[in-house]
């Protein structure tokens, strides 16, 4: 007495499936009116009491009270700037070196000895 699938669509299931929805849609409805009543009941008891907002004062003042800790590591950043980039001096001109001409030379001769490297082919 089965009856097994066949072409076409089964009306039968499909009014069964659309009877059951159409139930569930007016149950939520009637769930819906009944909670809404509730909630209006709900809204008009009395609103929780608030804190009063003299210990809101005192805990703002004792906040302002207490020492803030220093940040060092903005200052020490600026020393060490200051170490490493050493300020020049306020004349036009640099000071004269005493060992100056002695660099400068030298500077010459490893000139020379790179040119003649370059004539060799070397580098």
């Amino acid at each position: 007495s089965m009856k097994l699938g066949g072409l076409g669509p089964d009306y039968e299931t499909i009014k069964e499936k659309v009877k059951k929805l159409k139930l569930q849609k007016e149950y939520s409805r009637q769930i819906k009116e009944y909670n809404m009543k509730n909630l209006t009941v709900v809204q008009r008891l009395p609103a929780k009491p608030q804190v009063s907002s003299v210990s809101r004062q005192k805990a703002l003042e004792y906040a302002k009270k207490i020492p803030r800790p220093k940040t060092f590591i903005a200052k020490q950043w600026e020393q060490e700037v200051k170490e490493v980039l050493p300020q020049a001096p306020a004349g036009p001109r640099l000071p004269k070196i005493p060992s100056l001409e002695s660099l400068w030379s030298r500077h010459e001769k490893e000139k020379e000895a790179v040119a003649a490297f370059e004539a060799l082919h070397i580098l």
